[in-house]
C-alpha cells in the first residue's frame, strides 16, 4: 500500500469508523473514478461539478463519499440500490463519465494474495493490503458511460414542488407521478411504500 492511499484510506476509515475490505475498494473506486475524469481536488473548485451514481449501500460508498466531499444532502451523490459495488462519476461541465464495478471473483483473489502476504499477524489487515495494492485490471472494471442528467437531478435549489392527492405530502423536484391527470407522490401511484402505518 502506498503512502498517499494510506491517507486517503485513513480518512475514510476516520468517517466510516472502521476499516474493512469494502471501504478499502471503495476508496479504490473513487481514486480510479476521479483519476479518469482528470480531477485531482473533488472537495475544492474542481469537484463542483462531480455527481456520482452508487449502485449499493455498504461500505464502499462511505469511502467514495468520504474521498469525494459528494453528499445526498448536496444532490451530488445518488444512491441507486441495485446491490452491485458499482458507482459512476460524471463530470457535468463535459460529456465525460466512467462507471467502475468491481470484478467478480477479485475478492477471492485478494484472500489468496492475502495468505501469501508475509509479516502480518491479523489476516484481515492482509487482506486490505492485498486490496490496496492489487492491480487495478485485477480489482476493477471501467467503462466510458453516457449520464443524461435533467436538472432536477443536478445539485442546487429546488426546481419544482407539488403536493400528492391522496396524501397531501409535498413532492420534490418531478418525483411526482401522474395518473389519468391526477398528481400523485410514487409510492401513492403504486399503492406501496417501504413502511405501513400501524
Amino acid at each position: 500500500m502506498t503512502e498517499d492511499f494510506k491517507i486517503l484510506l485513513d480518512e475514510a476509515e476516520r468517517f466510516h469508523g472502521h476499516l474493512c475490505a469494502g471501504l478499502v475498494i471503495g476508496a479504490r473506486m473513487a481514486v480510479a473514478g476521479l483519476r479518469e475524469l482528470g480531477i485531482r481536488e473533488p472537495k475544492g473548485r474542481e469537484g463542483m461539478n462531480l455527481v456520482i451514481w452508487v449502485e449499493i449501500d455498504r461500505c464502499p460508498v462511505d469511502a467514495i463519499i468520504a474521498l469525494t466531499g459528494r453528499t445526498p444532502g448536496r444532490r451530488s451523490i445518488k444512491m441507486i440500490d441495485y446491490g452491485k459495488q458499482a458507482a459512476t462519476f460524471v463530470d457535468t461541465r463535459t460529456p465525460d463519465a466512467v462507471r467502475v464495478s468491481v470484478r467478480t471473483g477479485c475478492l477471492e483473489k485478494a484472500e489468496l494474495m492475502a495468505k501469501g502476504l508475509g509479516g502480518f499477524n491479523d489476516q484481515r489487515i492482509a487482506l486490505h493490503e492485498a486490496l490496496a495494492s492489487m492491480p487495478e485490471e485485477q480489482l476493477l472494471a471501467l467503462s466510458r458511460v453516457s449520464v443524461t442528467i435533467g436538472a432536477q437531478d443536478l445539485p442546487g435549489e429546488t426546481l419544482a414542488t407539488t403536493i400528492c392527492q391522496k396524501c397531501g405530502e409535498t413532492v420534490k423536484d418531478g418525483r411526482q407521478a401522474v395518473v389519468d391527470g391526477d398528481v400523485f407522490c410514487r409510492p401513492c401511484a403504486l399503492g406501496r411504500s417501504y413502511y405501513e402505518e400501524i
